[in-house]
Parts: structure tokens; C-alpha cells; sequence
């Protein structure tokens, strides 16, 4: 897909700014993608995002979205392949261009591609936020041979530039920018190893004594993480012993106390942030019974101050406990959720779809399965509640024998279980280890397969 420059005027031109309050994006994509999902970054801890909208560019490549946008926000246009990323603020009206450029690998599966902006009007987010960026990185390659050989004339001129950045990003400045342009200086600026550089105690002055995080604001996030990393090792060897000993007894308020009384942690909000993240550090490097961090992390999902964090560590929880192939079922995960014991033995997970037809043919068949397996196999049926239950739903199950439990369409489970679609099996062996997800169908498959064979694979 090519474009002349007489198209590309045109494609300029047609963008007629409106003043309403809502974000226009013109977008023009080289990607090869009969349609793209915008999403909104919600949290920067857990990079989480949530889908907006979906639009579909048309035959050269062209395309338009509408969003309520009510504050700054980070915005991610997406393929199945590739994701771009940039700021909006209320009213922005932009032009975009995703270039079919191989970009870096980010975002799990997807590469990230740097979007083109054109006529970009100089009192966006992001036309300062580039702006600063540039002269910054100008101001630190001119000076950064002498960090070395002329420490304190760099140090001068590091503070002359902190000066002229304070007096350039003023009080008339957008909150967003300003605190983009503090975090950025710390990350870059503050970081240089370097005599009469910015102590600890400095840093933790100037950037982490607030009282709330703010969890919209990317380099804030990116400051702290990267100031609190592997804190659990800067505590007192007494302190980390007392930490374990609270993990170990389920004293969650006892853990998060210990950094809570640490000089670098400000208040509660920040004491139950550098616990959670603590507790990513500890799981992610296997330091850690995986059941006492993810039991932790449930804690703070529930009982953390600032609905922000509660929000990362239900993302983390779940992300972590979610089922896969050859994992382990978390410890009471399946049971404290189903609100039911668990049988001892092998366990087959049914996922039901009241009034759909494939759920209900298959009904009979897996019947047939339970009984030829009856010592082998606790079948467990999971459907929707507050889901209209026909008579020919009614009437399959009257012949089934196993549990049949209704779940609530908020219920973790479905996320834990990741189902997409219905009848669906999950096959969990009597040591709890997730064998096959999903698993055949009782009926036949085209090569003649059903659940049969993996059952008895299970021994």
C-alpha cells in the first residue's frame, strides 16, 4: 500500500478540526490488518489497558475514531502483530501515521512501532512532551565527557539545567507535563553516578514523599520501580527475617508494617506499593514458595489503600494463578472459588453455555465418558448464572450426577480458566498439574480422537 503526495495532502486536508470535547484521531496505517483495537493504558504498575474501541481501515489505509477523553491518558493502537502508543488530552484533534516499519519487540507478542505525527499543534502533550525530551538528551550528550574528567563543572551545569527545566515546566505548565518532566529528570539526570550528585536521601525527598501515587503517570511508576527494586534485600538482615516469618504465618499487615517503619517509604500508600513490589521481585526470581507471595498479593488486592493498587495486585494475582498446561493449580485456588472441596483424583472441568446447542448435544456423550471412567474421573459442570435455562437445559441436567455450580459472570474463575467458548474441558491430574486445556470433546474429532484417550493418559 502506497501513497502519493498529492493523496497525502488530500489525507491531510480532509481533517477538519471540530470543537467538541471529544479526541478525533485521522489515522493512515501501513499495516497489514483489516482492523485495529485502540486501548487505554489504565495503570502504568501493572500495564494494564482496557479496549476503547476496534475500527477498521479502509482499502488505502485510512481511518477514524471518536473518543471521550476526559484527562491526558497514554492511548494504544494495536494490531494481532504490532502496537503504537501515544498521549491524548481532552479536544486533541491528531494525524497519524503507522509506518510498516519492523519496530522492537514488546508487548508480549506484538512489536512496537513508533507512530508518525503530522501538523501536530504546539500546545499538545506530546509535541512538549518530544520537545523536552530532545533538549534534554541535546543538553546531556554536550556535557557528558566532562562527567568523568570535570566532575564539578558537570554538576554545575547539571543544576543550571534542573534550574532552567524548573523555570521552562513553571506552575502554568499542565500537571501531567510537569510531573512527566520531574520523573524524567530523576530517571535520567538524578541517576548519574557521580561525586556531589543527589544522595538516596535526596531522591526520596524530592520524588517519593507524596502522599498518594499517582498510577496514570508513567515515569512516576518508572522512578519508584526502579528506586525500590529488590527492596526486600536493603531491609535489616532482622527486618527480612521478621518479613519472612510474616509471610510464612499469613501476616500480611505485619509485612507491609516492616517497610512502613523503613526511612525511605513515606506512608501507608507507599509501604503497601513497595510490598507488592517485593513480592513481584521475590516470585519472579524463584526466591519465594510461589503460595506465600500469591497469598500476599490476594491481601493487597483486597485491602490495599488506593484502589490503583488494589487494581495491580488483582491483575498480578491473576495473571499468576491463571491456569496453564503443565501448572500447577495454586493451593485452595479451584475450592476457595467453586466454594467446594475438591475430589482426590483426576478432575475434568466442563464449561457449560445454558442454550447452546453443541453444550447440550454433548451432554449425552460426556454422561457415557463419566461412566466408563467412573474411577478415574470427578467431572465438575461450571456455567453462567443469571442465564436463562431452557427446558432442554433442564432436561440434560436432571440425568447428570457430578456438581453442577453456577458462577457469577464477575467471578475470578472465568479469567483464572480462560475460556473463549463453549462446551469446553480442562483435564487436572490427581498431583493437581493442568494436563490438557483445553481437552477433546466426548464427540469425535475428524482424526477420530475424544477425551477418552487423554483420560486414561492421566494414570
Amino acid at each position: 500500500m502506497h501513497m502519493s503526495y498529492r493523496s497525502l495532502v488530500l489525507f491531510l486536508a480532509a481533517f477538519i478540526l471540530q470543537s467538541t470535547a471529544q479526541v478525533k484521531i485521522r489515522g493512515l496505517s501501513f499495516w497489514n490488518s483489516p482492523s485495529l483495537n485502540i486501548y487505554q493504558t489504565t495503570n502504568f504498575l501493572s500495564n494494564e489497558r482496557s479496549l476503547l474501541a476496534t475500527v477498521s481501515p479502509d482499502s488505502i489505509g485510512i481511518f477514524n475514531i471518536q473518543l471521550p477523553i476526559t484527562k491526558i491518558c497514554q492511548l494504544q493502537i494495536c494490531s494481532d502483530d504490532k502496537c503504537s502508543w501515544l498521549y491524548v488530552q481532552p479536544k486533541g484533534r491528531y494525524i497519524i501515521e503507522l509506518p510498516s516499519d519492523e519496530g522492537v519487540q514488546s508487548l508480549a507478542d506484538q512489536k512496537e512501532i513508533e507512530l508518525l505525527f503530522y501538523q501536530l499543534d504546539s500546545t499538545d502533550i506530546n509535541y512538549q512532551i518530544l520537545g523536552f525530551e530532545a533538549w534534554m538528551d541535546n543538553y546531556l550528550a554536550d556535557i557528558y565527557q566532562l562527567k568523568d574528567i570535570r566532575s564539578n563543572e558537570f554538576i554545575s551545569k547539571i543544576r543550571t539545567f534542573k534550574k532552567e527545566t524548573a523555570a521552562n515546566y513553571n506552575n502554568d505548565s499542565l500537571p501531567f507535563l510537569k510531573s512527566y518532566v520531574k520523573y524524567s529528570v530523576g530517571l535520567t539526570v538524578d541517576n548519574f553516578s557521580v561525586l556531589g550528585g543527589p544522595t538516596k536521601e535526596d531522591k526520596y525527598a524530592f520524588y517519593l514523599s507524596t502522599d498518594s501515587i499517582d498510577f496514570q503517570q508513567p515515569k512516576l511508576i518508572e522512578f519508584a520501580k526502579a528506586f525500590y527494586q529488590n527492596y526486600f534485600d536493603q531491609l535489616e538482615a532482622s527486618e527480612r527475617t521478621k518479613a519472612q516469618t510474616a509471610l510464612q504465618d499469613n501476616q500480611y499487615e505485619n509485612y507491609i508494617a516492616i517497610f512502613q517503619n523503613d526511612p525511605y517509604i513515606f506512608n501507608r500508600n507507599w509501604a503497601e506499593f513497595v510490598a507488592l513490589q517485593s513480592l513481584l521481585d521475590l516470585f519472579y526470581a524463584q526466591r519465594i514458595n510461589p503460595d506465600l507471595a500469591l497469598n500476599a498479593i490476594k491481601y493487597l488486592k483486597i485491602n490495599a489503600t488506593q484502589k490503583d493498587l488494589r487494581q495491580a495486585a488483582a491483575y498480578f494475582w491473576q495473571a499468576n494463578n491463571q491456569l496453564k498446561i503443565g501448572k500447577k493449580i495454586p493451593e485452595q485456588l479451584l475450592s476457595e472459588l467453586l466454594r467446594m472441596e475438591l475430589p482426590y483424583g483426576n478432575i475434568c472441568l466442563h464449561f457449560y453455555q445454558p442454550g447452546n446447542q453443541k453444550c447440550i448435544a454433548e451432554l449425552s456423550a460426556l454422561k457415557k465418558v463419566a461412566q466408563r471412567h467412573q474411577e478415574n474421573i470427578h467431572i465438575i459442570t461450571i456455567y453462567p448464572s443469571r442465564t436463562l435455562m431452557t427446558k432442554a437445559d433442564l432436561k440434560a441436567f436432571e440425568q447428570l450426577n457430578w456438581p453442577k455450580i453456577a458462577l457469577e459472570p464477575e467471578s475470578e474463575i472465568w479469567q483464572l480458566l480462560n475460556w473463549s467458548s463453549a462446551p469446553a474441558y480442562i483435564l487436572i491430574d490427581a498431583q493437581q498439574i493442568v494436563r490438557y486445556m483445553p481437552a477433546l470433546s466426548p464427540i469425535p474429532d475428524g482424526r477420530g480422537q475424544t477425551i477418552d484417550t487423554q483420560i486414561l493418559q492421566l494414570h
